[in-house]
Parts: C-alpha cells; sequence; structure tokens
C-alpha cells in the first residue's frame, strides 16, 4: 500500500467513482470527498478509504479536506464555477492538483495570481474532452500541419456537471457566468490557415457518417482546447464537429441556446432540461461515445483513429488517473500545466484500455480499407 495520500473531490459522482476505484486498485490511500454522506461512507467502505463529506463552497473546510494529501483530484463541476477555487485550496495545503476540466479560465487565473510555490505542480483539462482529445494526434503522426477533422458524440446520458458545462458551452453568456473576458468557443467555426475563420461551417444532417449508426446531426464548433490544438500541430485547417445520435437532446440545446442568463436557477433549468432529454435519447438504445479523427498530411495517405467507449465518464477518468500516475511517478515538473502539454500520449491511451475495458482505439488508413458509411 501506498501511504501517500491521494484525495479525490467527488468522489461519488459519475466520473468520481472510477476514479477512486483505480486509484484504490494502484495501491494509494485515499480521502473521498463529497456533499452526499451516505454514498460517499458506502464508496470509502468498500474501497477502505477514508470519508470526508465537505461542501466546495466552504473555503475552510474544503482546504482542510486538503491538508495532509500528496495530490487532490477534483472531479466536480460545473468547470466554469469552480474555476480555481480547488486548485486554490490544494496549493494552500501543499498538496498536487489534477483537474479532469478546469479549462481555460482556470488556467487564466492561477496565471493572473499564482498559487503554491516553485515546487507546486497542477494539471488541468486533465480528462477525455478537453485532454484526451488534443492528445490522440500527437499519437498518430510525429509531424507537424495538415488538415485535421473530428467527429465527436454519441448518445448516452449526460447528468450534473457534464450537463451544466455543455449548457454554458453553447451559450456567449458563459463569460458572465465564467467571471472572466475568456473565449471558450463559437459555433460554425473552423480553423483555417493559422487564424480562427468565423461561419465557415454549418450544421449537417447525415444517416452516412463512418463509425456512427443511423441518423445524426453534426454541429460545428471551435473551442479554445482545439486552437490551442491547431496552434501545437501548425494544423492548415482543422474542423471540429459535435456528433448527436438523439433528436430531443439537439433539440434541447438548440432552443437552449442563448438563453442562459447567467443565474444559478437558470442554470439549473437548463441542466434538469439537458439531462431529461439525454434520458428520452438514450431510451431503448446501448450508450456508447466516440471521438473519430481523420488527419490529411501532405504525401502521405489519410490517417484515422478512432476512440469507442461505452461511458465518456469512465473515458474521463481513466485520463486522470493516468495523469495522477504519471504526476507520482515524477514525470511532470512544477507548475501549471494543461495535461494535453505535459503528458505522454502512448501513456495516457496505454492506461485507458488497461483500466477500461469498454474502451476500444483503433486506427488505420480509411482510403485503403473498405469501410460502411463515409465521412
Amino acid at each position: 500500500m501506498n501511504d501517500s495520500i491521494i484525495a479525490v473531490l467527488g468522489a461519488t459522482g459519475g466520473a468520481g467513482r472510477y476514479v477512486s476505484r483505480w486509484l484504490a486498485e494502484a495501491g494509494f490511500a485515499l480521502r473521498l470527498g463529497g456533499r452526499r454522506r451516505d454514498p460517499l461512507r458506502q464508496l470509502a467502505t468498500r474501497l477502505d478509504a477514508e470519508a470526508r463529506p465537505v461542501d466546495l463552497w466552504q473555503e475552510e473546510a474544503l482546504r482542510e479536506f486538503c491538508r495532509g494529501c500528496v495530490a487532490v483530484v477534483n472531479c466536480t463541476g460545473p468547470s466554469y464555477q469552480v474555476l480555481d477555487r480547488v486548485a486554490r485550496a490544494a496549493a494552500s495545503a501543499h498538496a498536487h492538483y489534477v483537474d479532469v476540466s478546469g479549462d481555460g479560465p482556470a488556467w487564466h487565473l492561477l496565471q493572473e495570481q499564482p498559487a503554491g510555490d516553485k515546487h507546486w505542480t497542477a494539471v488541468l483539462s486533465a480528462g477525455m474532452l478537453p485532454g484526451l482529445a488534443n492528445l490522440v494526434p500527437g499519437w498518430m503522426s510525429q509531424r507537424a500541419g495538415g488538415e485535421l477533422t473530428v467527429y465527436s458524440g454519441g448518445i448516452e446520458r449526460v447528468s450534473g456537471a457534464a450537463a451544466a458545462d455543455l449548457v454554458l458551452s453553447l451559450n456567449e453568456q458563459c463569460n458572465a457566468l465564467q467571471g472572466s473576458d475568456y473565449w471558450y468557443g463559437e459555433a460554425g467555426a473552423g480553423w483555417r490557415l493559422g487564424r480562427r475563420a468565423r461561419h465557415v461551417l454549418s450544421t449537417q444532417q447525415t444517416d452516412t457518417l463512418a463509425h456512427f449508426s443511423g441518423h445524426v446531426t453534426l454541429l460545428p464548433w471551435l473551442s479554445a482546447d482545439a486552437e490551442r490544438l491547431a496552434l501545437r500541430h501548425h494544423l492548415s485547417a482543422l474542423s471540429w464537429y459535435n456528433v448527436f445520435s438523439g433528436q430531443c437532446l439537439r433539440e434541447t440545446l438548440t432552443g437552449l441556446r442563448g438563453k442562459v442568463d447567467g443565474t444559478s436557477q437558470s442554470l439549473a433549468l437548463a441542466r434538469a432540461a439537458v439531462e431529461k432529454a439525454s434520458e428520452i435519447d438514450l431510451a431503448g438504445y446501448a450508450p456508447y461515445y466516440q471521438m473519430v479523427f481523420d488527419w490529411q498530411q501532405e504525401g502521405e495517405p489519410r490517417r484515422r483513429v478512432v476512440v469507442r467507449t461505452d461511458s465518456s465518464l469512465a473515458l474521463t477518468a481513466a485520463t486522470a488517473v493516468s495523469t495522477v500516475l504519471s504526476l507520482m511517478r515524477g514525470e511532470i515538473a512544477p507548475g501549471v500545466h494543461f495535461a494535453d502539454r505535459v503528458l505522454s500520449p502512448a501513456t495516457v491511451l496505454a492506461d485507458i484500455t488497461r483500466l477500461h475495458a469498454g474502451t476500444h482505439i483503433s486506427q488505420y488508413l480509411p482510403d485503403r480499407q473498405p469501410e460502411q458509411g463515409v465521412i
């Protein structure tokens, strides 16, 4: 047993349960935190861990939760309300920090007002998206340049923090919610010739999208994380599509766009609507989520990587656990980092398939192999 205590905040949530179980199986002593006392204690009993009920909005209790730990893994959300709150509590307790989301706003806040000492390490966006999605291209090719197209989505239940983040990502009002002028993303935008290009992509509907069964809707969306990906790999073009297999969720999100006014009540109502819509769409279907990457580089055949999972929450958790393992091996230098800038793509992909049997990764040359459906 490793005596170094790792704290998991949001341990009883969808991603938190996976993170807690896999870290326990890796031999770490755990402190599990959350607001729901009974589920927390039941999980702690199963994993032989310490249960510590805590509300992240109570500052002193949060700092006490972090005290005495070598690292804190934050699985709470929504990220645009949590921001850098948990990171600063961890830093005050001299505990390293891993956040399954975190994203750009938290990174910018930690740059403007640094936390921790020169030995402190924080890794943000250590989940599926953002995080893993930016690591996959580095595994596909060591060369820079070319045109990359990504299709990300499926059909599964969306709840809690994930539902709230989805609402915020599609609303221009998210800047008011996150309390900064950080640009999160824009619908219909793409990356073209080294810069953001507005209104270059449009919503599409199709029955013949490779690796996605049935009728799907493609919503183009360029995020700040996608821009970082394009800049890092010197892409001439990046087109990113969110794929929705279910009609109810797509229509609900379309109806909510621009209507979240920044209040907690408005966000709660929107989140509930998203949760209900995803449950309606899922009825009678097996859940799945996948990311399809198509990369065309000059002088080389088109490459495709497909990452498919039965649970995006498990994929997020596996990426976070891989980050913790890398951190504990001393492979990440002190400082505040985005996960995709400090992790080994090959190591992370190997870890997630080892941890979660429901995740599969394939790579092939689509122009040289027959397939059903055409992108």
